[in-house]
């Protein structure tokens, strides 16, 4: 027990070093990049390299990778932002996957830049569906997708790999609802004339207040019923006037004659309005998976799935995958 404590003592102030090191440094890296983000050879034995993707398309200024459907496809791995190991524990190895070069407890951090909107409108707000960022690893001797140059590559047997970390985004909020249903006699209504009754609303999910949303049926108002021509001109809606209270109005709108409709069943489904969309705007999604013994042979990726029609991914250095040891 004192071993495995001392062990992960060391690990957490492994994590830290390089944090508390850099707030001390002044040091300017190569190229103008900033020295908490790329330091040569690592901080006391801390290595941490970090990896992006090539955009295939452009949205406006972004660049992008669009997914073509709702399978888990691949982000091939194409660009090396840095790496301080220098190519001594992972590597790009031209396959769109990291190659893990030497056994060690790594700690990987992956981010993906979901757009505002999943149609390239340029407007915030829209809805999108269920979103999915996972990091995977293939073992030693697993093949990893065939990664083809401006392409994304589906994944077609997931269960291969071992999922290192998973997060889920939740699609658009959907609305509550409450129903009730009750019998109701329209009875006889004159061409150009109405009836209306007014429902109370049972507890629910949620209060409806005026605004909310609300549907209706009702089982007399067939062709079976009233016949073709009288059934085609009687329309009937509904609408929140109170609290906890819908209004059924029958019209007998574009009907010559007046129509007498029988007692029926009405059905009132009412659902709360919901005005959010379920994208946060420009959503970053950061994925962390925890210390994890990685041994040489063993290749790490990026899977992303989407289930919004016409999604796409905002690329930069800011979506990346990043693989670090844990100790020294």
């Amino acid at each position: 027990m004192t071993n495995r404590r001392t062990i992960l003592t060391a690990a957490a102030a492994a994590l830290a070093m390089p944090l508390a090191a850099h707030a001390r440094s002044n040091r300017l890296a190569p190229g103008g990049v900033q020295p908490e983000h790329f330091v040569p050879g690592g901080m006391r034995g801390i290595q941490r390299g970090h990896f992006s993707y090539t955009p295939t398309d452009h949205v406006e200024e972004y660049g992008v990778i669009r997914i073509p459907d709702d399978r888990l496809f691949m982000i091939p791995i194409t660009k090396n932002i840095f790496d301080e190991s220098n190519g001594g524990k992972y590597a790009m190895t031209g396959d769109g996957v990291i190659t893990v070069l030497k056994d060690d407890l790594y700690h990987m951090t992956a981010n993906m830049d979901w757009p505002a909107q999943s149609r390239g409108s340029g407007q915030d707000g829209y809805d999108v569906d269920s979103r999915k960022l996972m990091i995977l690893r293939a073992r030693a001797g697993v093949k990893t997708p065939v990664y083809t140059q401006g392409e994304v590559t589906p994944i077609p047997d997931p269960s291969r790999f071992d999922r290192m970390a998973a997060h889920d985004t939740a699609g658009s909020s959907v609305p509550k609802s409450v129903r009730v249903s009750v019998t109701w006699e329209p009875g006889s209504i004159a061409a150009g004339g109405m009836t209306y009754t007014d429902v109370a609303l049972p507890s629910g999910s949620f209060d409806p207040i005026v605004g909310d949303l609300v549907r209706v049926s009702h089982t007399s108002l067939t062709d079976e019923v009233l016949g073709e021509k009288k059934n085609a001109g009687v329309q009937i809606s509904a609408r929140i006037v109170a609290p906890g209270v819908a209004r059924v109005m029958v019209e007998n709108r574009y009907g010559a004659k007046s129509v007498a409709i029988p007692s029926g069943t009405m059905n009132v489904l009412a659902e709360s309005a919901v005005a959010s969309a379920g994208n946060n705007q420009d959503s970053w999604c950061y994925l962390n998976s925890g210390p994890v013994v990685l041994l040489a042979g063993e290749k790490v990726f990026v899977g992303v799935r989407s289930s919004s029609r016409g999604d796409f991914l905002q690329i930069s250095n800011g979506s990346f995958l990043r693989i670090a040891n844990v100790m020294a």
